[in-house]
């Protein structure tokens, strides 16, 4: 079984491990089991909104135990990415959650957002993209003097064009990159899946061999394959339109890491 394959899981959230306000079925009894078995677990999602901590508290809530150094997002990982480039200051485009991860890895959002102090704006080191529910023009406006005349960083927590809610598609973090992209003429650096950099932040550390376990082959079977681990595509929330290279295995839950004949 899939279980006994493999060293070390890297677990996307939405789809995979919860769906809205409830665990997928199956995922709660599996992660059990992996930790009873002393397999370590790591939570890996594009999510650029939500602080860790509050995405741990939501997975606790549902029964799922989820500690803060298990949680890798692209929101902590573009934080991590600027302040290893040395930036001081940030122009975020994004949620509070998107802003409070880079204050808390020592870079300051120019709004005062997270508890900072404001800095000049047009002194950023950086424009950091999330998904912003708020993107007005003149956010955009104010990104793209940053990125083409005073040099900012040009950083996206991910490029997902569009995601589903309640009330059908919503354009993704990735729409507002394309519209930066087409107003600076620049390209960005992108830390999320299907890019390298988000595996290889939640991988430190593990030994053996790591599957990724995820419900989008154009993130999770893409990024793995960009990781050089194999993948494990879980089936029961992903979408139809969905594209992207095979999976190593496919299973219709979490359950299905223990099925004995995959």
């Amino acid at each position: 079984m899939l279980a006994d394959r493999y060293d070390a899981f890297l677990f996307d959230l939405d789809g995979v491990i919860v769906v809205g306000d409830r665990p997928v079925d199956g995922a709660v009894d599996a992660l059990a089991r992996l930790r009873d078995r002393g397999t370590p677990i790591r939570f890996v999602t594009n999510n650029s909104r939500s602080t860790r901590e509050a995405l741990c508290a939501h997975l606790r809530d549902l029964g799922i135990e989820a500690r803060v150094e298990e949680m890798y997002t692209a929101a902590s990982a573009t934080a991590a990415h600027l302040a290893d480039a040395g930036a001081d200051s940030v122009y975020v485009l994004g949620d509070d959650g998107f802003a409070a991860e880079m204050s808390r890895h020592g870079v300051t959002p120019t709004d005062g957002r997270a508890g900072g102090d404001s800095v000049i704006e047009d002194a950023a080191d950086a424009v950091a993209v999330g998904l912003d529910r708020t993107a007005t023009y003149d956010k955009l406006a104010t990104a793209t003097r940053l990125i083409r005349e005073r040099g900012a960083a040009f950083v996206a927590a991910n490029d997902d064009n569009a995601y589903p809610t309640d009330e059908g598609i919503a354009p993704g973090t990735g729409a507002l990159v394309a519209a930066l992209r087409t107003a600076t003429g620049r390209e960005p650096t992108v830390v999320g899946k299907p890019h390298p950099e988000l595996f290889e932040r939640a991988m430190s550390g593990l030994d053996g061999e790591v599957a990724m376990v995820g419900d989008s082959l154009a993130s999770d079977v893409e990024g793995a394959r960009r990781a050089g681990i194999e993948s494990i595509y879980v089936t029961a929330h992903a979408r139809a339109e969905d594209e992207g290279p095979a999976p190593d295995a496919t299973v219709d839950t979490p359950a299905g890491l223990f099925d004995p004949e995959c």
